[in-house]
């Protein structure tokens, strides 16, 4: 590939570079600069280009492939991935069979989400409380809280919203456990997503509890993030048992 088409401006020296050159790399593969299946420049020429240690550089891949963005080739290098290429999880399938499992996810959620929220307290940088609130407003101006049945544009923003709040923990481990479950969450939305748009209200609730975690957040009060995210899950927990043991056909 032509390294000049790349557009990769240096990094500022930071504390966290890794997470500055893993948002360069995510605009241009949302952008279309990266394409999928295209191989990323050597590490070699990315750390000229970026004016970064190798050190920096190898965090930000962890963080790309902890994301889903990018994978590893054996020796060939890194690749954006492609569609293709993602796990499909049989956890849509299980959840139809088995619906006692979306308590069990819901409890990991719990543990892990609530800590993530916490975290991301005392270590979100500026940019990315706005990035959360800026999820909140987008999903607001929509009018996703209106919508019935729940849009899929409104479960992609849910999915943009956890990332970013797990992102902002800066811990790579975290997100790398947080990661090990993503297929399991993905699979969850769609079962989700369907049982809930039968409770009245629940989008419009949801997006008021992601608001809240936002404020908490902004606030850097990791008490009132956690309690705030504790609550989201008891509601979805709460909303999903009404829907699941009183089924209704879903408003048209």
């Amino acid at each position: 590939m032509d390294d000049t088409l790349i557009s990769i401006s240096p990094i500022v020296k930071a504390p966290n570079i890794p997470t500055q050159v893993a948002r360069q790399i995510i605009d241009l593969i949302k952008s279309g600069g990266l394409k999928q299946g295209e191989r990323l420049p050597s590490e070699q020429k990315m750390t000229r280009m970026l004016g970064i240690s190798r050190i920096s550089l190898r965090e930000a891949m962890k963080l790309l492939e902890a994301k889903g963005y990018i994978e590893s080739r054996d020796k060939r290098g890194k690749y954006v991935r492609t569609a293709e290429e993602e796990v499909k999880s049989p956890i849509e399938d299980l959840l139809s069979i088995d619906q006692n499992k979306i308590w069990e996810l819901l409890c990991v959620r719990r543990i892990l989400d609530s800590e993530a929220a916490s975290i991301a307290c005392t270590r979100a940088t500026g940019a990315e409380k706005k990035a959360l609130r800026a999820l909140c407003t987008r999903a607001e101006q929509s009018g996703l809280a209106r919508q019935v049945p729940i849009a899929s544009e409104g479960g992609r923003l849910y999915a943009q919203f956890f990332d970013q709040l797990i992102e902002s923990t800066h811990n790579t481990i975290f997100i790398l456990l947080r990661k090990s479950i993503d297929t399991l969450l993905l699979g969850a939305f769609p079962f989700s997503r369907k049982k809930l748009s039968t409770v009245r209200g629940s989008a419009g609730q949801i997006l008021e509890q992601l608001s809240a975690i936002a404020d908490a957040v902004e606030k850097s009060d990791p008490e009132s993030a956690r309690a705030a995210l504790i609550a989201h899950i008891e509601y979805l927990q709460k909303a999903l048992k009404k829907a699941i043991d009183y089924p209704e056909p879903a408003p048209e």
